[in-house]
């Protein structure tokens, strides 16, 4: 074994609180349930809520992935991938959603955005 059970709840922890201590908050946007068109951006969210992020922002000359930013999340955040996030004053559509492991454990989420213009 690499890891004790105890080294791994430290990792958990001390991830959570770097987390929790950007005090960042991102509000979640979530699809309103009813008629959605396939494939359309233009469906109706609404605000169920709010999660702490810690965000990075991708600078603008390296947007070769078009990824415009990534947060971390904690691991039980209620978040969807196709929810939206908005970050102060700028929503952003989930790309990809993916939960972070250290040696078996669940650390985080990790989140890639990318801005909705016009929005």
């Amino acid at each position: 074994m690499l890891l004790t059970d105890r080294e791994k709840e430290q990792a958990v922890k001390d991830v959570r609180e770097l987390i929790v201590s950007s005090g960042i908050t991102a509000t979640v946007l979530r699809i309103v349930p009813g008629e959605n068109l396939y494939g359309s951006d233009d469906q109706e969210y609404s605000p169920i809520g709010s999660i702490l992020v810690e965000i990075v922002h991708t600078p603008p000359e390296d947007l070769a992935g078009k990824i415009d930013a990534t947060v971390s999340v904690l691991p039980e955040a209620d978040v969807l991938p196709e929810d939206r996030l908005q970050i102060e004053t700028i929503t952003y559509r989930i790309q990809t959603l993916e939960e972070e492991h250290f040696f078996g454990v669940i650390t985080h989420q990790s989140i890639k955005l990318v801005k909705i213009h016009g929005r």
